[in-house]
């Protein structure tokens, strides 16, 4: 197996990984909005995604402050702009419209997002898609709205969750410009100071959203065991998974990398089976088996696609 090969097999490993932690996360989330309001969640989600990730990027940056920071001094426009979109605009949007939509509403909205990250990627010339690998999505993404659909008394279309269902599928349309906008930033800058700096930008605009209701909580009412989860959707689904999200953009591409994202709702329905006790009904394995094999026709066109036909020539505007 060539050095490649081996890249691209460690990167779709990572993607599993991913897929697992985010998967975990949908319950683990819903959790702690019983005693955490969304804003709030969100600072102690970012800090400690910040925490762990610094550490890390400050030790590979050989304790240097100076080298810590060089990326960001060397494309601060673009780090700004990656910075917005994934880590305010996106944070935001997804954290508010969860909280005024259902549960369902917001996994089938939130599905569409591969498909946002394919148009634009394409739009930017930044990545590209065969027929094949274009039919491959469209079946995944079939197989997730099986999944949210099927035997889910959540999903709704009334006008109380208009607003929430507008403001989710803003957060898809933010996520995949996001993974789209990380193409060129990733074939320059290390997966994990992408992440970071762009984290440590977005946290004080996301103190500023949280203020108003610090005076909400009920300090009482978290045990250690909110603090855990906490900790697990901070710095590993929040941090950790989007280094390894980032390092996957880099290796297989945007839209295939995003293409993983629909066996997200799989695995939160099996988590939220065993942590909620929500009911899986046979239409949602149906689903599962399409998005399993919309992966599996993805992956056979992009080994088929040459590596300029898969990432065209981009540039940084810095």
């Amino acid at each position: 197996m060539s050095q490649t090969s081996v890249s691209r097999f460690r990167s779709e490993i990572e993607l599993i990984s991913v897929i697992f932690m985010w998967g975990l996360n949908f319950p683990v989330i819903k959790i702690i909005l019983v005693v955490l309001p969304p804003h709030v969640l969100n600072v102690f989600r970012i800090t400690a995604a910040g925490s762990v990730l610094g550490y890390i990027h400050l030790r590979r940056s050989s304790w240097s402050f100076k080298t810590f920071f060089a990326p960001l001094r060397s494309d601060p426009k673009a780090f700004i702009y990656i910075s917005v979109v994934g880590w305010i605009l996106y944070q935001v949007t997804f954290i508010t419209g969860l909280n005024l939509t259902s549960a369902g509403n917001g996994a089938l909205i939130m599905a569409s997002a591969p498909i946002w990250t394919a148009i634009i990627a394409r739009i930017m010339k930044y990545d590209r898609l065969s027929k094949m690998s274009w039919l491959g999505l469209l079946v995944s993404i079939v197989g997730t709205a099986t999944i949210v659909i099927m035997g889910n008394a959540e999903i709704s279309l009334s006008k109380d969750l208009l607003w929430g269902n507008a403001i989710i599928l803003l957060a898809a349309v933010f996520w995949g410009a996001y993974t789209a906008m990380t193409r060129p930033m990733v074939a320059k800058h290390t997966p994990i100071s992408l992440t970071v700096l762009s984290l440590l930008i977005a946290l004080p605009v996301l103190i500023l959203f949280s203020i108003p209701f610090w005076a909400e909580i009920d300090w009482s009412k978290i045990s250690w065991l909110y603090w855990v989860a906490i900790f697990f959707s901070g710095s590993l689904s929040t941090g950790i998974a989007i280094v390894f999200w980032n390092n996957s953009v880099r290796r297989l591409g945007a839209s295939h990398t995003a293409a993983y994202g629909n066996v997200v709702p799989l695995i939160a329905l099996f988590s939220s089976y065993f942590m909620l006790g929500n009911e899986i009904v046979p239409a949602q394995l149906f689903g599962g088996t399409l998005i399993v094999g919309g992966l599996v026709i993805m992956r056979w066109a992009r080994r088929r696609m040459s590596k300029d036909e898969l990432f065209p020539p981009v540039r940084i505007h810095g």
